[in-house]
């Protein structure tokens, strides 16, 4: 392929692609290697409690996996763009490229706040799933520290601020609507978000303090759900109508005054 047509390919297919790495690269900031503990922590919680055969993972990171704790052994993850060894395919989270009811665990890391059709990925999410299938969501609060920091840093463009922060109970919801049950909501992360490895380490007996209480302002939360099968209920069998009987009608005899006179 042409070098020039090359490009303009590229720029098509990710055209998100630098606010991507401005994502990747602060995840791996000190706050954000921080973040990543606590959500490490929250899913461990709930992972190698849940069985099966297939688990994958869409998120904001092709470098962050956090499946390693899970007994499943085909784990996979799908990214929108090359170039990490973790990554099992391309593929559009609004548009997965597989089939419904197959996969037995999935893992959305911050996946909804930056997708431009978050109605849409979730449903994909749910459709891929098994019946009775578990679904792993982890989000940022915007009743938070974080949900106000972001606030404040939205009108600049950053990639990581501006995103659509979405409240666990708003995403409870839309989970209802698609025959999903909550399991449990999870908070970590109850102190300061500053970009400081020492005022993190200081201000970590907020985290425990605020994990040790369930405190719901923790800037992260991760979402445990189930998948419901609504139970068929057999139609019951119409009772056949019979047939309305034709009646025999007695024919009348002919009297005298109506006999031809000859």
């Amino acid at each position: 392929m042409h070098t020039g047509r090359a490009k303009e390919y590229a720029e098509l297919k990710y055209p998100h692609d630098e606010a991507r790495l401005a994502r990747e690269s602060w995840l791996d900031s000190e706050l954000g290697r921080h973040l990543l503990d606590v959500e490490r922590r929250l899913i461990e919680r709930k992972l190698p409690e849940l069985f099966g055969f297939h688990l994958m993972q869409l998120g904001i990171s092709r470098q962050t996996m956090l499946f390693e704790s899970s007994v499943i052994r085909h784990k996979f993850a799908l990214a929108g763009a090359p170039g990490a060894p973790g990554v099992s395919a391309l593929a559009e989270p609004e548009q997965l490229p597989i089939e419904s009811d197959s996969v037995d665990v999935v893992i959305l890391h911050h996946a909804l706040e930056f997708s431009d059709n978050p109605h849409q990925l979730l449903r994909e999410a749910a459709r891929v799933i098994v019946p009775h299938g578990s679904l792993l969501i982890v989000g940022f609060n915007p009743w938070s520290a974080f949900g106000l920091r972001a606030l404040i840093g939205r009108p600049f463009g950053n990639p990581v601020w501006g995103s659509k922060l979405l409240g666990a109970r708003r995403v409870a919801d839309w989970l209802a609507l698609l025959d999903f049950a909550l399991d449990s909501t999870q908070y970590g992360f109850h102190s300061l978000p500053v970009n400081h490895a020492g005022m993190l380490q200081r201000l970590s007996g907020l985290d425990r303090l605020g994990e040790k209480w369930s405190l719901p302002w923790g800037s992260v939360y991760v979402i445990h759900a189930c998948k419901q099968v609504s139970p068929l209920i057999p139609l019951r069998q119409t009772r056949r109508r019979a047939r309305p009987r034709i009646a025999a009608v007695p024919l009348a005899t002919p009297s005298a005054r109506n006999t031809t006179l000859h």
